[in-house]
């Protein structure tokens, strides 16, 4: 079965031919750094987490042990997905303590990513 791996573009559904590029022929060139700046004028304790070296080591440990593969993709769509990010299954707004938690941290593709974040957002009110 060959891997293959979404487009990074948030909501963009089409697949990258090579598994080295970022994003599909349509979304090359784009970035998240107007986000990220965003981010990080409003709030820098939550960003300077996310360029800890604690949070690095923990969210390279999850990627192993999930394999680099979507968990949501594959336990709801049996599909194989190469996962480029690391979800905290209880955002770490709302369970602050269990950000560097194991178990409450699943590797997940941009788009499955983008989706539960949407959904935290109507759950959890944030």
């Amino acid at each position: 079965m060959q891997i293959k791996k979404r487009c990074n573009k948030q909501g963009c559904r089409e697949f990258v031919e090579d598994v080295s590029q970022a994003y599909c022929e349509e979304h090359k060139g784009h970035t998240n750094k107007q986000y990220n700046q965003f981010r990080e004028t409003y709030n820098k304790e939550y960003v300077s987490f996310y360029k800890s070296t604690a949070w690095r080591k923990k969210r390279k440990q999850a990627l192993r042990r999930d394999e680099y593969i979507c968990r949501r993709c594959k336990d709801e769509f049996g599909l194989i997905t190469i996962a480029t990010l690391v979800d905290h299954i209880q955002p770490s707004k709302i369970a602050w303590e269990l950000r560097l938690d194991i178990d409450n941290l699943q590797a997940m593709c941009d788009e499955c990513h983008a989706i539960k974040t949407a959904e935290d957002k109507i759950k959890y009110n944030l």
